[in-house]
């Protein structure tokens, strides 16, 4: 038995010994391009004054990343492939988010797109002219497209997947090639989960029978136009998606309509986000809308972004923002940000920003009781930090 043991280890020592002779003949990989990119953030916030009096301080820090691996080849007859991961809340405190995972297909076909990749309502409805112009990551710097560490930012929309959910979800999605200055596209997903993290771990997707289901069969699509004439350029888009709406959740309708023009260092945004049914992830069906305004403008390593968002709900939305439980039924929304941003090197930059919003929300009686007022949460905060891109 020793003998056969011992003839059997010398046999796989020489198959491995073997093998490095083999594989150097052509890699797995061969012709494969891979970049690898992201950032890591650190910010500062300072409450400069909020209705909300029941915090223990009004100041904090926080810091954040983001990890990105691309992979991309081209075939002999021109048909480009890839994929993408994209990792997010890259920290000491929290799981990392995969919130990014997709292969593609591109060719002049068009692009065909199977996996966790931005929906065609976020692709084709997404307007906020600052983000062409702040050297801004992940909600750092990002102006009215942050993260709203310190409350707010329950409401409006720069997009339809804002509030809708659609952004939650595996999917095929395809995007045509332009045709003169023309192009489309359709993408389709079977289920919407409330949360992002259903799809991940070992045993398998929990959202694919069993609860965490928000819609089922998705569909969404986009038209525009982008040209440039004499040196400024236009973009034009709008979209529609519906869901069916399961497990006690309204059915989804969102559309949206914007433009965008850039000359020179300059550039103006303008969006509207209308749901008719399907708001906060299937949460109502009454009509909530948004208008959405940004401008950009660049100096170099010097940047300013400014955005405002206008947001309006029809009556008995029942809808509860960041004042609390005790204030729901939003009457509307309104929230600014301007943000100054400096690129001292390449791929540091730093930031300083300052966001106002105010919610207002309606009187509500039963019975004759009133159950909540006509009252408002209102807050300023101030934001600076430091990011390093790569």
């Amino acid at each position: 038995m020793k003998k056969i043991l011992l003839g059997g280890t010398a046999l796989a020592a020489a198959a491995l010994v073997a093998m490095p002779a083999l594989a150097e003949d052509k890699a797995i990989t061969s012709g494969l391009e891979m970049k690898i990119s992201g950032f890591v953030a650190w910010e500062a916030g300072l409450i400069i004054g909020s209705t909300d009096d029941g915090r223990d301080r009004e100041y904090d820090f926080n810091s954040n990343g983001r990890l990105q691996f691309d992979i991309k080849n081209v075939t002999d007859s021109g048909l480009e492939y890839g994929a993408r991961i994209r990792m997010n809340n890259v920290n000491r405190r929290q799981d990392v988010t995969v919130d990014r995972q997709y292969v593609y297909l591109k060719g002049e076909f068009g692009t065909v797109t199977l996996g966790d990749s931005p929906q065609v309502a976020g692709d084709f409805g997404y307007f906020f002219a600052p983000d062409d112009i702040l050297n801004a990551q992940g909600g750092y710097g990002d102006n009215l497209d942050g993260n709203y560490r310190y409350g707010g930012g329950d409401f409006f929309s720069l997009d339809p997947t804002y509030h809708s959910g659609l952004d939650k979800s595996t999917s095929i999605k395809y995007s045509s090639p332009s045709i003169d200055g023309f192009i489309f596209a359709v993408g389709f997903t079977p289920v919407i989960s409330d949360q992002k993290n259903l799809s991940n771990g070992t045993q398998g997707r929990d959202d694919l029978f069993n609860g965490g289901q928000v819609f089922e069969n998705a569909i969404s699509g986009g038209l525009g136009y982008e040209g440039e004439f004499d040196g400024t350029s236009v973009k034009v888009r709008g979209t529609a998606s519906y869901a069916n709406g399961i497990d006690n959740h309204w059915d989804l309708e969102t559309y949206s309509a914007g433009a965008q023009v850039g000359f020179g260092g300059i550039v103006g945004s303008l969006v509207w986000v209308g749901t008719p049914s399907g708001f906060g992830a299937g949460a109502t069906d009454k009509n909530f809308d948004t208008i959405g305004f940004g401008l950009g403008y660049s100096m170099g390593a010097l940047n300013f972004g400014l955005g405002y968002a206008y947001t309006w709900a029809a009556k008995n939305n029942d809808m509860s923002g960041t004042g609390g439980s005790d204030l729901f039924d939003l009457k509307d929304n309104h929230v600014a940000a301007v943000t100054v941003n400096y690129n001292l090197a390449p791929g540091l930059n730093t930031y300083a920003e300052v966001v106002y919003e105010i919610q207002n929300f309606r009187k509500q009686e039963v019975n004759g009781v009133v159950i909540n007022s006509d009252d408002s949460w209102e807050q300023a905060t101030f934001l600076t930090g430091v990011s390093v891109a790569f």
